[in-house]
């Protein structure tokens, strides 16, 4: 079941556990209260002491939801903060750095050998850790004692049974979660195998409390090379890639299949951004490995998520610091936000532990769409061949490579892609459509066949919402409640912004067929952008 996801596992969020120890033993919590003014006030004035500069903005811990928030009026293109690379774990900063290209910075847990083995989140996850055991003596010791405390995150995905789990109604969630903990013992047994000193007094606890604060706050550290105040959008690429969709009938889509929602959806992997597309190291010289360039920013992880946020991250080379300026004007006693990137609810729910309403980015793994496409075809093929002639056309899919497209369809409330259209086409298409020139089928070319992929579709939507139990108003009103626990309260908010969405798009696809059958034409694919 878990092969296909070994090397590349969807990713989780926080469950965070406060280190503090000594430098050559595993770590112990501490008892010790926070300062006077709270956790908060004690990391802006370690912040303040280590070059971080922030002269507008302070942190918000009064009720344990950590937010930024403007202490005066801030214009437009004005800096937010400014964070000195020497305070960040920036793996990039290895890469470009002669003295240590290639070679480990935390010998005594990771040696070389092992560390060029380590994916980057494992790199980063070491390299925190190993900070965190050096307690004072570690530059972002400060940095390391205002990470959110076990309590803060006893919520996290890795915590909840397979009952809770199940809730969520997304098979495939569960199963990488449970890939996850595996992961992290995996991790743990080759440090024990080939780490350093002290490696061997590395605990499970720590381990996992180390990766997934880097799962959960990691950045992208390759964002506007030299270009100081740029205003991207994002805050860089934040958080980790993800494996794709499964292929068709994979171990993990058959597992899928036998669930009991056997004949509808799960959800989609979140689509974060890949590595790959990282060219190369900030204020430095192109890198090839684009692991070199994630990296841990204190104070810039601190900003909350909104979708649309503009406040952009650059890089300042003469300063060798990252600059987080403001993109539009933000008034005293406001939040200021950042975009984590264009991420569904399943990436926000799984790596920051939270669902956004009306998500524009959310989407919708169509699993299982082949089997309602194919039952709908053979219904309109009987007495025309029925099962012969659907098997048929599902050849014709895959002489195309258009398996995946259907397999794995990704729906939004604005529509399918244009690959799931074409394969509907040839399932759903006359006769003589399928038997000309099978690209035609990638627009469309009849009212007839446009009608049918409309109603195959729409009822798709209806059986996935009906296979996610309740109606939405529901949910969210037990979410809301107080008596609802915080894990399930979760779990229905995702179930409720997921039948938002099929609804939307039940709702674009009755709108286009109205609009098309009055003009006597096909007017529009509803397709995404």
């Amino acid at each position: 079941l878990l092969d296909k996801m070994r090397d590349s596992f969807l990713l989780s969020f926080l469950l965070s556990f406060l280190l503090r120890g000594s430098p050559l033993h595993a770590l112990t919590y501490s008892t010790t209260p926070p300062p006077a003014g709270g956790i908060a006030s004690s990391f802006e004035g370690w912040a303040s002491s280590a070059g971080i500069v922030a002269p507008k903005i302070r942190i918000d811990d009064a009720d344990e939801l950590r937010n930024v928030i403007v202490t005066a009026d801030v214009e437009e293109g004005e800096v937010l903060c400014v964070v000195p690379r020497t305070r960040c774990l920036d793996l990039a900063s290895l890469a470009v750095d002669p003295t240590k290209a290639g070679a480990s910075p935390c010998e005594r847990l990771a040696p070389t050998r092992l560390w060029a083995s380590l994916d980057w989140h494992e790199r980063l996850s070491v390299w925190l850790l190993a900070e965190a055991r050096r307690g004072r003596a570690s530059e972002i010791c400060g940095y390391i004692d205002y990470l959110p405390s076990p309590a803060s995150f006893e919520d996290g995905l890795l915590d909840w049974t397979d009952a809770e789990l199940a809730e969520l109604r997304y098979p495939p969630l569960a199963a990488a979660v449970r890939e996850q903990r595996d992961s992290i013992r995996r991790l743990l047994e080759a440090l024990r195998a080939g780490g350093g000193a002290d490696a061997g007094s590395v605990t499970l606890e720590e381990l996992s409390w180390a990766q997934q604060l880097v799962l959960s706050r990691a950045f992208a550290s390759d964002i506007n090379k030299g270009e100081r105040g740029a205003t991207s959008g994002a805050m860089g690429s934040r958080a980790a890639p993800l494996p794709p969709p499964p292929p068709p009938k994979s171990g993990f889509q058959k597992a899928w299949e036998r669930s009991e929602l056997s004949t509808v959806v799960a959800t989609r992997m979140p689509k974060l951004p890949s590595l790959d597309d990282l060219k190369g190291a900030i204020g430095g010289e192109p890198v090839n490995d684009p692991s070199f360039a994630m990296a841990l920013m204190p104070m810039l992880d601190s900003f909350n998520h909104k979708s649309g946020a503009v406040n952009g991250c650059s890089f300042d080379p003469e300063a060798n610091a990252f600059v987080l300026t403001a993109g539009a004007p933000l008034r005293r006693g406001e939040e200021a936000y950042i975009s984590y990137g264009d991420k569904g609810n399943d990436a926000l729910l799984q790596l920051f532990g939270f669902v956004e309403a009306s998500n524009p980015h959310d989407s919708f793994l169509a699993v299982g769409l082949p089997e309602h496409v194919a039952a709908v075809a053979r219904d309109s093929f009987r007495g025309g061949g029925g099962e012969a002639e659907v098997t048929r056309r599902v050849g014709l899919i895959d002489s195309l490579g258009l398996g995946p497209s259907l397999a794995s369809a990704e729906l939004t409330a604005r529509g399918a892609p244009q690959g799931t259209w074409h394969a509907l086409r040839l399932l759903l298409g006359s006769v003589e459509e399928v038997s000309g020139d099978l690209a035609r089928l990638r627009g469309a070319v009849s009212l007839e066949t446009e009608a049918r992929c409309w109603a195959a579709l729409r009822s798709y939507c209806k059986a996935a919402r009906a296979a996610m139990g309740g109606a939405r108003k529901a949910d969210l009103a037990e979410a809301r409640s107080t008596a609802c626990p915080p894990r399930r309260a979760l779990a229905l908010q995702l179930r409720a912004e997921k039948k938002r969405l099929l609804s939307e798009l039940e709702a674009a696809l009755v709108a286009v067929e109205s609009r098309s059958r009055k003009a006597g034409k096909p007017l529009s694919t509803v397709a995404m952008p």
